[in-house]
């Protein structure tokens, strides 16, 4: 009887603005509890399946440019390796023939050489005709850009300058050829193994180069339509905290299931591996206010919580911006930063509902 009295005093107590009035006693009764919205400095997006990728420009592809056969290999897969450091020892006949042409070339640039200086000498004592000078340094610059254009080739086919500079010298053709690695890095792929023949075209190794790591998330296409690119984001991602950048939304939308893929910076120093794949909590760096998800009711298409007052609660109607398991984040406004109601709300909705009628 006592419980039918109070219901009947807290509904004609009920104001036209639908301010649920209340004593502190009778709020007691009905179990409310109260305390004040936690301030965040971030904003939940949500949770999602990401993907940690390799950018493709830290990607070093080692191949050769003739036919060549693997006399030795001096690295396994995913071998740390360092730049200038030997990979693998090959041979081909087009690096035979390609030493031969050079060295014709150097002989004829030191006969020539040796020629034009004695001319040089003998037109300076005028002895002979300066034209004969003349035509003899011709022949040697000619010889100059022949062995410079060889000299461009056997880089090309990977032959270092200290290689270079011996063949020059010794006029002595090399056998085999050592393929060097041009990054520090990690072997990630070999397809390279003692006595396979390779064409030009096929990849001896595929190195990752040192350097920060993307992370690729799959994000409902209206909650990705909300993040900017270039903008500074919080991930919770493998058991790790960091700060990331927004690189790039995907041009497309996955029609089946109207998913964007967006990609996300990782930071350099973490210990993040190609292909792993874990739930990543993304997060804004936009303040708002943190409720739990039991303090907010639906009201007339509305989302709305009770904010303590001297006589009751007052309904407020609120801006959800985003949620996580738990909690509701709201936009920050000054009316806010009060006591709300966290539980009986349904009841605080019952009664005013109640004295809307």
């Amino acid at each position: 009887m006592k419980k039918i009295a109070l219901i009947f005093t807290i509904l004609i107590s009920i104001t036209e603005a639908k301010e649920v009035k209340l004593t502190p006693e009778q709020s007691r009764n009905w179990h409310i509890e109260t305390k004040k919205p936690v301030v965040s400095d971030s904003l939940v997006v949500g949770k999602f399946m990401a993907e940690v990728v390799t950018p493709p420009q830290l990607l070093q592809t080692v191949s050769l440019p003739f036919e060549a056969q693997i006399k030795k290999i001096y690295v396994a897969n995913f071998d740390n390796v360092k730049r200038r450091e030997p990979l693998a020892e090959v041979t081909g006949r087009d690096w035979i023939e390609l030493q031969k042409r050079f060295i014709s070339d150097a002989i004829e640039l030191k006969h020539h050489k040796s020629v034009a200086d004695r001319k040089d000498r003998l037109c300076q004592e005028e002895i002979i005709p300066r034209k004969e000078c003349i035509s003899a340094n011709a022949e040697y610059r000619a010889d100059r850009i022949k062995v410079s254009a060889s000299k461009a080739l056997l880089r090309g086919y990977g032959a270092d300058e200290k290689m270079i500079r011996e063949l020059f010298e010794n006029l002595k053709i090399s056998q085999t050829l050592k393929v060097h690695s041009d990054v520090d890095g990690k072997v990630v792929e070999l397809n390279a193994r003692s006595g396979k023949s390779l064409s030009p075209s096929e990849a001896l190794f595929v190195i990752q180069k040192d350097g920060a790591l993307w992370l690729e998330v799959n994000i409902l296409a209206k909650k990705a339509s909300t993040l900017r690119d270039g903008e500074r984001v919080k991930i919770e991602f493998n058991s790790k905290n960091f700060l990331s950048k927004l690189l790039l939304h995907a041009p497309v939308i996955d029609s089946k299931n109207q998913t964007q893929k967006v990609r996300f910076s990782l930071p350099k120093g973490e210990k993040f591996i190609t292909g792993m794949r874990d739930i990543a909590k993304i997060s804004t760096l936009e303040k708002s206010l943190k409720v739990p998800k039991r303090a907010v009711v639906s009201y007339d298409g509305e989302s709305i919580l009770f904010i303590k007052t001297d006589g009751g609660y007052s309904p407020t109607v609120v801006e959800i911006l985003g949620e996580d398991r738990d909690s509701f984040y709201l936009r920050d406004t000054p009316n806010l930063h009060k006591e709300i109601a966290i539980t009986s709300t349904a009841i605080l909705k019952g009664l005013m509902e109640e004295g809307d009628e």
